[in-house]
């Protein structure tokens, strides 16, 4: 019996998609092997190892692609699609000026964002756990509670048989009360999601923002390289938002026009005006390079830490607040239930 064809590199690109960790790994033994003066297929073909697992079938699916004739970067970025930009453009800087530092920012990058999704579903824990307590004890403990004292009450108020049947049916139906318990947190762990994805979304003009900020810095601080302002400009607004520079792209050609001036320029009109000041400074040569670039790198962080605040905002305030309210509803139902036959049987003391 025959065998099929083996698979060639170009089939299995989409099962040579890495994890966030393996694929920072293999960029930094692609610095090392840069900065060693290593050529890129012999380094990759010593990462070739069985005991490598799919970081070792990646670089020996890189040095493959490379040997067909395709370029390096465009190899190393499809090992993932939500770095493919960053990795490619980091790849091309470093092929044209020798610098590893595009490649050093693509690792932080990907372990932030790493770090920052981990903190933020981990975040979202304590919230559940609150509102996990919180059902018990309205539905598994409460009922027995309010039934004691139904029992106990002197004098019945009017509501007290449709409050009895309700905790008597939670009471006797453990199943009933565990899957109140389980559609509430089902409900609140939808809620907490979307949540979490509407913060995502409120942070992301920051982040796009820090991140075009330390792109553009990046590229200005390589010693010993002439720097090409339009396509800084433009492979900056690409690694910020993911491929689509928008209307930076407008900015980078009219710098190739010769455009100095902010008005001529045409920034974005929702750009901060320090970065649109920083933009005009680099294109007409009105500061020094390095000084441009220590600027960037300030409003970058202050761009990112506006982002994380806009991002955890919403999970440590919010859902903590309704754990806090069901809490303190519970503790008033109780009291309520405790201290209510005692007023009503000194209301019907005669005087």
């Amino acid at each position: 019996m025959t065998s099929g064809p083996a698979p060639t590199p170009a089939s299995t690109a989409d099962s040579i998609q890495l994890n966030d960790e393996s694929l920072a790994m293999l960029l930094e033994e692609v610095s090392a092997m840069a900065n060693s003066g290593r050529s890129l297929v012999s380094g990759l073909a010593g990462l070739n190892d069985v005991a490598l697992g799919r970081l070792g079938r990646a670089a020996d699916f890189v040095r493959a692609r490379i040997e067909q004739g395709q370029s390096p970067s465009v190899a190393m970025a499809s090992l993932s699609l939500p770095y493919q930009t960053s990795i490619r453009i980091a790849m091309q800087i470093m092929a044209e000026t020798g610098s590893t530092l595009p490649i050093h920012e693509t690792v932080r990058l990907i372990r932030q964002r790493e770090d920052q999704r981990r903190h933020v579903w981990l975040a979202a824990i304590n919230p559940l756990l609150n509102m996990l307590v919180a059902s018990v004890v309205a539905f598994f403990v409460l009922p027995w509670i309010l039934i004691a004292i139904s029992e106990s009450e002197p004098i019945p108020s009017p509501f007290a048989p449709s409050v009895t049947e309700i905790c008597q049916t939670f009471a006797q139906n453990y199943a009933l009360a565990a899957v109140v318990v389980i559609c509430i947190l089902a409900c609140f762990a939808v809620w907490i999601h979307w949540g979490i994805r509407r913060s995502i979304r409120r942070a992301q003009p920051s982040r796009v923002l820090a991140t075009f900020c330390r792109w553009l810095a990046i590229q200005i601080e390589i010693p010993d390289a002439k720097i090409d302002t339009a396509r800084a400009i433009e492979c900056a607004a690409e690694v910020a938002a993911s491929g689509a520079p928008g209307g930076w792209k407008a900015v980078a050609t009219n710098v190739r026009r010769g455009a100095t001036s902010e008005h001529s320029l045409e920034i974005p009109q929702q750009a901060p005006a320090p970065i649109k000041e920083c933009v005009v400074d680099l294109v007409a040569g009105k500061r020094d390079p390095q000084a441009i670039a220590h600027d960037l790198r300030k409003l970058s962080e202050l761009h990112e830490q506006r982002a994380n605040q806009q991002q955890t905002w919403w999970l440590q305030n919010v859902p903590h607040w309704i754990a806090w309210i069901l809490m303190i509803a519970i503790i008033i139902v109780l009291l309520q239930a405790a201290i209510s036959p005692l007023l009503h049987a000194i209301g019907e003391v005669p005087r």
